[in-house]
């Protein structure tokens, strides 16, 4: 796998792996390849990049929820995509080959309805990725438990630490795992520990939050699924709450044996740094990359000045606020 080269300020570790930037795109916002190759300062973005986090991956073809899918609200997004991919085959061989030239850390989203199709679908992406691209898988529990009549894996802290061992087991010994963690529940320290228990070497946090649109016009439902997951400026709050409870009262977390991934409404370098603060090694970024193209380059640019301005790196302002 191809690195490229750290910069002193902004460099971060996910496990073995060094990361350029502490900034990633946010699976189910980046999609593919092509939405970078496509816009005029590509170059730029991926610069700006840490590593590449991909669209949720399944085992299968999914054709996703019925139509409408996406509704904006007054402070965020609400999307119902369903996880619509063309499955691991289909990606192993076309998409990888394409995000592996961007000389970044790959991490690939997995989703499964069942405890042991994570486990197949971590040992297909294994055998099957030939030029070893991949450098970390992202398991989302976030998705529907099929064996649970469709509550999400991620609220049941047993299940969480069951889907996490079987979509690690089969890993390469140079390949880390992180684990996508549900907001949608009292306590987000608690399957955190069983991600932690599962064998995951770090945290992504958080997912969306389950909501609603309704059109009062026509009294009917905005989104085709009916619910879907909010992301954007509204979330914000609840996503660096979180990360601060989780580096707080988990000894790895806090230690940064399990580092954490920031996600949830981060538009701009403070937002960024809001979240390091709290206890983030990295950011993943999504939604504000709809409405700014240049959101990344603007990012690591403000990171880059603050920390010059105050001799700092990132690293040393990871779980800042909690020597207060």
């Amino acid at each position: 796998m191809n690195k490229k080269t750290v910069r002193s300020e902004l460099a971060v570790k996910l496990k073995q792996v060094s990361l350029a930037t502490p900034l990633l795109t946010a699976s189910g916002t980046s999609g593919t390849s092509d939405e970078i190759n496509d816009l005029e300062n590509s170059p730029q973005i991926i610069d700006a990049l840490g590593a590449f986090v991909t669209k949720g991956v399944t085992l299968e073809a999914r054709s996703g929820n019925r139509e409408m899918r996406v509704v904006e609200t007054r402070t965020g997004l609400l999307n119902s995509i369903g996880l619509q991919n063309s499955g691991a085959a289909v990606f192993v061989r076309e998409e990888l080959p394409r995000l592996a030239n961007y000389n970044l850390p790959i991490i690939v989203n997995i989703s499964a309805g069942q405890v042991d199709e994570f486990g197949r679908l971590s040992e297909f992406l294994m055998e099957h990725d030939h030029d070893e691209a991949i450098a970390g898988i992202e398991i989302n529990v976030s998705c529907p438990n099929i064996c649970a009549g469709g509550v999400a894996f991620g609220v049941d802290p047993r299940t969480v630490e069951k889907a996490v061992r079987a979509a690690c087991q089969p890993l390469r010994r140079d390949v880390f795992s992180l684990t996508k963690m549900t907001p949608n529940v009292t306590d987000i320290s608690e399957p955190a520990k069983g991600a932690i228990a599962g064998g995951t070497d770090g945290l992504s946090m958080i997912n969306t939050l389950r909501g609603m649109a309704i059109n009062v016009h026509t009294g009917s439902y905005y989104l085709g699924n009916k619910t879907g997951g909010l992301s954007g400026p509204a979330i914000k709050p609840v996503g660096i709450q979180m990360v601060h409870e989780c580096y707080r009262t988990i000894p790895e977390c806090r230690r940064g044996t399990v580092p954490i991934i920031g996600i949830g409404g981060i538009a701009t370098w403070e937002d960024a740094l809001e979240y390091i603060m709290a206890g983030a090694t990295a950011v993943g970024i999504g939604t504000a990359w709809f409405v700014n193209p240049n959101v990344f380059v603007e990012i690591k640019t403000g990171l880059e000045t603050y920390c010059r301005k105050h001799s700092t790196t990132i690293t040393q302002k990871i779980g800042s606020v909690h020597e207060i």
